[in-house]
């Protein structure tokens, strides 16, 4: 038997229902008597090309104004008027010193919190200076439809790598720019305390340390770095309401991770892999992909009614199972949940929740790569 007479039937019932709150209101009666009627359930996404025709964009950033910022692996930030279907772009910017291998390259941005009245943006970028092949934190001002360069935040002291190069950056409820950093491929970095990679760092916008950032254990002095034992993290954000931050790391052959971070904690790599670590001394994840490997790279919340009961959810992009996953979280706990468009874009490497509620996505092809929305209906 057909099941669409009684979606009808449910459908017409919740109308009348709806309608009899309604009018008991505007009656008088009990009907809005601070109660309002939540038909709430899974959204309805729709998905679409907003920009196309990229050189692996690496990351994304919408400003207050509307604007779209992204970054190409290559070097160039783009800017465009908005996030709408064919936007107009505005400007673009070449980096100079970039040197692209592998996974390096122009990586993450991230816009100040003041970005309204000072028009700093910050970028994570692979440079030659001098005899030295860097990670950098390098701060710009955009007009309205230029870039300029405006000075390093951290110049030195990130090693740069053609592979687990991730560097993510975004703002923290407390105003600090946090960045994540892989080991390059080395993982006994990531057990030093006194070297940035294999790290999450959190720095101040002038490029001084936070005085509450952690002495991490082994080390003499407060650095940039948060925490210590990571892998190859590229995924970072933080819970609407608790502040409190989730990091997404590539396993190696197994163990893809989500981990909340805390100070001065150490999350095992490369001498643990998955949970079983608090032994040890180490931290474990909140969740592994266990023996399979995903490659997790952006990570971003969703809020609002419009999502319905996904509201609070944690969405995960993958390179390797080209794919959005969802995640449902209560308190420290994540479930996984819905695989959502599966190789219909090839491999997925950011994901913004933009102003609009809608999610922006990345992908990281190699060549025709694109910006996709998804929107909740």
């Amino acid at each position: 038997m057909s099941e669409w007479p009684v979606v009808s039937e449910i459908r017409t019932f919740a109308r009348v229902a709806l309608l009899a709150v309604l009018l008991a209101g505007c009656a008088g009666g009990p009907g809005l008597a601070g109660e309002t009627l939540r038909l709430r359930g899974a959204p309805v996404l729709t998905d679409t090309v907003v920009q196309s025709g990229l050189s692996v964009p690496w990351d994304l950033a919408f400003a207050p104004d509307g604007r779209l910022f992204v970054t190409e692996r290559m070097g160039t930030i783009l800017m465009f008027e908005s996030g709408k279907p064919n936007a107009k772009q505005l400007g673009s910017l070449r980096v100079p010193d970039i040197h692209s291998m592998g996974e390096a390259g122009l990586m993450g941005i991230a816009l100040d919190p003041a970005f309204a009245s000072n028009g700093f943006l910050y970028v994570c970028a692979s440079r030659r200076d001098g005899p030295d092949w860097r990670n950098q934190i390098l701060r710009y001002k955009a007009s309205a439809d230029a870039l300029a360069f405006d000075g390093y935040v951290i110049r030195s002291g990130i090693q740069a790598a053609p592979i687990h190069d991730g560097c993510r950056l975004a703002f923290g409820p407390d105003g600090k720019l946090w960045i994540t950093m892989g080991e390059n491929g080395a993982g006994k970095l990531s057990q030093d305390p006194t070297i940035l990679n294999g790290k999450v760092l959190r720095t101040n916008t002038d490029g001084t340390v936070p005085d509450d950032n952690p002495i991490l254990p082994g080390a003499t002095k407060r650095t940039y770095a948060y925490t210590m034992g990571n892998r190859n993290p590229q995924g970072l954000a933080f819970q609407p309401g608790t502040g409190i931050p989730f990091e997404v790391e590539h396993g190696a052959a197994t163990n893809d991770e989500i981990n909340i971070l805390a100070p001065g904690k150490n999350y095992g790599w490369p001498d643990q892999e998955g949970t079983g670590g608090v032994a040890r001394g180490f931290t474990d994840p909140i969740w592994t992909s266990g023996t399979a490997t995903y490659a997790t790279s952006g990570a971003a919340f969703v809020t609002g009614d419009r999502w319905g009961s996904w509201s609070g959810s944690l969405f995960i992009a993958t390179l390797k199972e080209q794919d959005l996953r969802r995640f449902e979280v209560t308190g420290t706990t994540v479930v996984p949940k819905e695989v959502l468009y599966d190789q219909k874009y090839g491999r997925l490497r950011s994901i913004v929740l933009g102003p609009d509620g809608a999610l922006y996505l990345t992908t990281s092809n190699g060549s025709g790569d694109r910006i996709v929305r998804i929107a909740p209906q």
